[in-house]
């Protein structure tokens, strides 16, 4: 962030990203931001383009909600370092790659299933999860395009990719599933 006079309520940060601090702007840092949410900026796409454009913009009454290093790199002044008003708020970054590599130490593990429009299918697949003794960290569903309240399913497990309860369940999967993918394993870095 930068400031070399008052704030004037312009941010620039992805909408998806700013969410995740539920705290109005001037609670951040008391009478920086007497007008904050008055003058709405575009929205670039993504926190590391925020910092940019303020960069380039030249602008001395905005700030931008991206990581530090973004600060660093663009030269901007770091107002505050934690945005979030929940402790156990992070935000993940993932890196996607053509070329599969797993890490020594990844021990969470990614899968995105599309089960069949059937009575109890997703209670199948998180009765294997339990019991195979696998731990669930997280589930979502997305809505399927072009199928009325039929939904795809992503999973967060806490497993390596070689456990072999992991293994089993890689080899059960296609019975359960309409279709399904391995989205990765990682370990997290706080």
């Amino acid at each position: 962030m930068r400031r070399n006079s008052p704030w004037k309520g312009c941010t620039h940060s992805a909408a998806k990203y700013a969410v995740g601090c539920f705290r109005p702007a001037s609670a951040w840092r008391p009478g920086y931001f007497p007008d904050a949410g008055r003058n709405a900026s575009p929205q670039p796409g993504n926190t590391a383009a925020a910092a940019k454009l303020l960069r380039e913009s030249g602008r001395h009454d905005a700030a931008s909600l991206s990581s530090a290093h973004c600060a660093n790199l663009y030269g901007l002044k770091k107002l505050e370092t934690r945005g979030q008003n929940t402790d156990g708020n992070f935000t993940h970054f993932i890196c996607i790659s053509k070329k599969l590599e797993i890490y020594p130490g990844a021990d969470k593990t990614s899968l995105m299933v599309v089960l069949p429009h059937r009575p109890g299918s997703l209670f199948q697949i998180l009765a294997r999860f339990y019991a195979l003794g696998l731990n669930l960290i997280k589930l979502e569903s997305r809505p399927l395009p072009d199928r009325e309240f039929e939904f795809m399913f992503y999973f967060d497990l806490e497993t390596p990719v070689y456990a072999p309860e992991f293994l089993q369940l890689m080899g059960e999967l296609p019975s359960l599933c309409e279709e399904f993918s391995y989205l990765g394993s990682y370990s997290e870095v706080v």
